[in-house]
């Protein structure tokens, strides 16, 4: 699955950068500093690129997402 920065497109990758987030908060104590595009495209098996991953993480963090 590629996103192609379309409004939805980006609203549903947003969602799936939350869960994931949130599942390693809850799995480990996670340094989220290390949660880098490189490495949330490698847990996705390279489904979305790492410019589109970059583009939504600094999204959620403009919008004031945090753990």
């Amino acid at each position: 699955m590629t996103y192609d920065h379309d409004a939805d497109d980006m609203d549903s990758l947003k969602v799936r950068l939350k869960e994931l987030m949130e599942n390693e908060a809850r799995s480990c104590s996670m340094d989220f500093g290390c949660i880098t595009p490189e490495y949330i495209s490698r847990m996705w098996g390279g489904d979305v690129s790492k410019e589109e991953i970059s583009v939504a993480l600094k999204e959620l963090k403009s919008s004031g997402f945090s753990l």
